[in-house]
């Protein structure tokens, strides 16, 4: 008989556990070989004859000094150069709103949130281990917490629930517990908000209650902001304003501990090819541990410093912002009218992400005897002799077949021809 456990409903702050305890044995390990408490004392306090007469004069590590070193050379070391974290840091306070301002020490930084993943599965998580993912999803997750670190993800279905309400918990908490039947130990909880691809948010209500979900099991909760600003107006009812997880204290719902925040320029900032990835945590011993292994996951000092020069330049920002938002709610309205014109659903309620959720289903050609994951295949075949791509639902762990994730933000003339494209391949057949 499973234990039923009741929800936090308990005011004041939630019992800190020891950090180290929320670490996998492997991750506990990792920490205690922390380069970062050794280098950075160097590193951040470098010797310059004028600037920083008495800081450290650096002749141990093997570098070529004949060009300038605060850009090509190892810089600060592999987890963001002070200035970035400072950046960085001010970024979140102005443009997030969140209730309690970020303290830049508690954020790091990989070449791209694909590395956080695959650095988390390693710190939190044992091989086989499992964690917690809704279906849909982003479909590299699978990779990026799989390929080395030999993380489960576990999908979980909703099967006519809404996923964005505190109803969901319900569903985490029947696959978790069968989960851990099967013997795959649920070690945290996914959450991609804004979702990619139903480009919807999450109300403060289902992150709180998520979050004490969290708490109750002692799991972490991985919450991936990347399109936090790729938001744009639309005139559904049924779309939720986007509130960043630092838009409220998160104490009295979970361990701080066990609430970790990821981000990257690759979205927001159109800047994919800088490679550069963010994770905030006030896990002391995560942070160890995520320190020790990000030299293999370093974006470099020369993206670091032009990703400071971007974010320090607030002004740009907000204008840069604005301009993508606008262009961002125009392409989806267009992507919308064309997608009603010929009668195709799609999930309606998003408002984030460069992408609709769309159902194919009624043009899926299901013979006899054959399943509709296999007719899906054949439309995927159909639109690629017609030389056009659409992320399919089976790779993004879709509950039924026909769904798709297609990406509206292009020019207006490629998104034209891309879905004139896939009308052709689905033709006027209905199921």
């Amino acid at each position: 008989m499973h234990r039923i456990l009741p929800p936090n409903r308990h005011p004041g702050k939630v019992m800190v556990n020891d950090p180290n305890a929320t670490l996998s044995d492997r991750g506990r390990v990792i920490a205690k070989n922390n380069i970062r408490s050794y280098f950075a004392t160097i590193l951040d306090d470098p010797y310059d004859a004028e600037a920083n007469p008495n800081g450290f004069i650096n002749i141990g590590t093997s570098e070529n000094h004949t060009i300038p070193a605060e850009t090509f050379t190892y810089g600060t070391g592999p987890w963001g150069s002070p200035r970035l974290r400072t950046a960085m840091a001010a970024h979140i306070n102005h443009f997030l709103h969140p209730s309690t301002p970020i303290d830049a020490s508690n954020l790091i930084f990989a070449n791209g949130v694909t590395s956080l993943c695959e650095m988390l599965g390693f710190s939190i998580c044992a091989p086989g281990d499992g964690i917690l993912m809704s279906r849909p999803i982003y479909q590299a997750f699978q990779i990026d917490f799989g390929a080395k670190a030999g993380v489960k993800c576990v999908f979980t279905a909703f099967q006519g629930v809404d996923q964005f309400s505190p109803a969901c918990v319900d569903k985490y908490e029947a696959q978790l517990q069968a989960s851990e039947r099967e013997g795959v130990k649920i070690k945290a909880l996914l959450l991609c908000h804004p979702h990619n691809p139903l480009g919807q948010s999450y109300p403060r209500s289902t992150l709180i209650a998520l979050m004490e979900f969290c708490n109750r099991h002692s799991i972490h909760l991985l919450v991936d902001e990347i399109y936090a600003l790729s938001v744009y107006a639309t005139s559904s009812p049924n779309a939720v304003p986007f509130q960043s997880v630092f838009s409220f204290d998160p104490t009295p719902h979970i361990d701080p501990h066990l609430l970790h925040w990821l981000y990257g320029l690759s979205k927001d900032f159109a800047a994919g090819g800088l490679r550069l990835g963010c994770l905030h945590t006030t896990n002391p011993a995560l942070m160890d541990a995520l320190s020790s292994i990000t030299q293999f996951h370093w974006s470099g000092a020369a993206n670091e410093a032009l990703a400071a020069d971007m974010l320090e330049d607030t002004a740009f920002l907000a204008s840069f912002f604005g301009k993508s938002q606008a262009l961002l709610g125009e392409r989806s309205g267009l992507a919308r009218r064309l997608l009603e014109e010929r009668g195709v659903e799609f999930h309606s309620a998003a408002n984030a992400g460069f992408f609709l959720w769309v159902s194919l289903r009624p043009w899926l050609e299901v013979e006899d005897g054959s399943e509709g994951w296999e007719a899906e295949k054949r439309l995927v075949r159909r639109m690629g002799e017609r030389k056009v791509f659409v992320t399919d639902g089976a790779g993004m762990k879709a509950e039924e077949p026909g769904w798709f994730r297609l990406v509206f933000s292009q020019e207006e003339d490629v998104l034209r021809e891309g879905l004139r494209r896939v009308f052709e391949a689905i033709g006027e057949r209905k199921r």
